[in-house]
């Protein structure tokens, strides 16, 4: 027989935040297709128990600084240039990115926003990305 177990949001956000430690690789990037395993098995989760979690992976150039050597869109971004929005609480909205881009961005140039949980696919431009 299987058993229940119960968390409060807070808790299901760190066990969240621990397992996508396990999607991580050497440099800071996310394995693709681990990402998009745990994401399944999440979601699993989720709509079990009604829950919708948003994410929206932001990424962005510096105005004043060349990307460094070796970068390739959109497999391979410094992860300095990269970060994830993750709410359980409320779709994530223009103003988080706002938010995220004030607290790490110094001159943000070709911001791209992404709904993919690996970070990968479907990269838009902020200014069109909400709109859709």
């Amino acid at each position: 027989m299987a058993q229940t177990f119960t968390l409060d949001q807070q808790q299901y956000e760190a066990l969240i935040a621990l397992a996508q430690e396990g999607t991580k690789l050497p440099d800071g990037s996310i394995d693709p297709e681990k990402s998009r395993q745990l994401d399944s098995f999440l979601r699993l989760i989720e709509k079990a128990n009604g829950v919708t979690r948003s994410i929206v992976w932001v990424q962005w150039q510096e105005l004043d600084s060349p990307l460094p050597p070796g970068t390739r869109f959109p497999d391979k971004w410094p992860p300095e240039l990269r970060r994830k929005i993750e709410l359980v609480t409320r779709p994530v909205a223009r103003v988080d990115v706002d938010a995220l881009l004030a607290a790490y961005a110094r001159k943000p140039l070709t911001i791209l926003c992404s709904r993919d949980p690996a970070g990968i696919l479907g990269y838009t431009p902020l200014e069109d990305f909400f709109t859709t």
